[in-house]
């Protein structure tokens, strides 16, 4: 079975401690914009299988959370990387 490998994210074995905060708040900040990108898409849709209810936006918001959070660690969408490649740039820009 071949590995495929992401060219987008970064290779976190070879980061320093702060490299590795800093590609973690870049993932965080991911997951939450997809997470805002989720619940705009899915406000979109009415109706459904389930009636609305208070237990079924618990649901959602769950499977919302947890969907972004995958994707977000998955790398595919790239925006942790370019956050990541631009505040790293930023941040040796700064030290010298």
């Amino acid at each position: 079975m071949q590995v495929m490998t992401n060219h987008l994210r970064p290779d976190v074995t070879k980061m320093t401690p702060d490299q590795k905060k800093l590609w973690e708040s870049c993932q965080g900040m991911e997951q939450a914009f997809l997470e805002i990108l989720l619940r705009q898409m899915l406000s979109t849709v009415k109706g459904g299988l389930f009636p609305d209810s208070m237990q079924r936006d618990i649901y959602e918001d769950m499977y919302r959370q947890a969907l972004a959070e995958q994707m977000a660690k998955s790398g595919d969408v790239g925006l942790a990387a370019v956050l990541y490649r631009q505040l790293q740039q930023l941040s040796e820009g700064q030290s010298q």
